[in-house]
């Protein structure tokens, strides 16, 4: 009779040991998911106006967080709807979005980056792309759309043969 009584006694303490570690495992995942925000990123053909779909195997964009070449870059991956999402903590105030890799193994080039200096990319605030969405120029053509808070869009076209040369 002592020995069942312990054991109720130990099942007790060991379930609300076991809730107490279920509540704080809960409380981690919901303050972790409260200071992450997340952003689409969307690609347009400039020529077409179209969509511009991941390829197979893509390892996703590099994005720069706060001007700062030296700190880790982020990389936003494709989602389940086919569109590349980043995930940024809430001590990033700028992002600048290089390009994926295109299906001939060439990197897109962004046409709201200026003719003569392509290398040097814009910082777009997260603040703006969270609250109201941003659409980069485009300076590669008359194509406009429209983006949704949370997303910011981009137009595309393909490097020119003198881009693919090796430097």
């Amino acid at each position: 009779m002592a020995g069942s009584v312990r054991l109720r006694f130990f099942i007790r303490k060991l379930a609300v040991f076991a809730a107490l570690v279920i509540w704080v495992a809960a409380a981690c995942h919901s303050v972790s998911a409260q200071s992450e925000r997340t952003f689409i990123i969307r690609l347009f053909d400039s020529q077409t106006g179209q969509p511009v779909a991941p390829i197979p195997g893509d390892n996703g964009i590099s994005i720069t967080v706060n001007e700062n070449t030296a700190s880790p870059h982020l990389t936003a991956r494709v989602n389940k709807d086919g569109v590349w999402e980043a995930h940024v903590g809430p001590d990033v105030e700028k992002v600048q979005i290089d390009t994926p890799a295109g299906p001939d193994g060439f990197g897109y080039v962004f046409c709201d980056c200026s003719k003569f200096h392509p290398a040097t990319l814009p910082s777009y605030s997260v603040a703006e792309i969270l609250k109201t969405g941003v659409e980069a120029s485009n300076k590669c053509s008359k194509r406009f759309t429209q983006a949704k808070p949370g997303e910011i869009v981009f137009f595309v076209r393909r490097p020119n043969w003198h881009e693919k040369l090796p430097i």
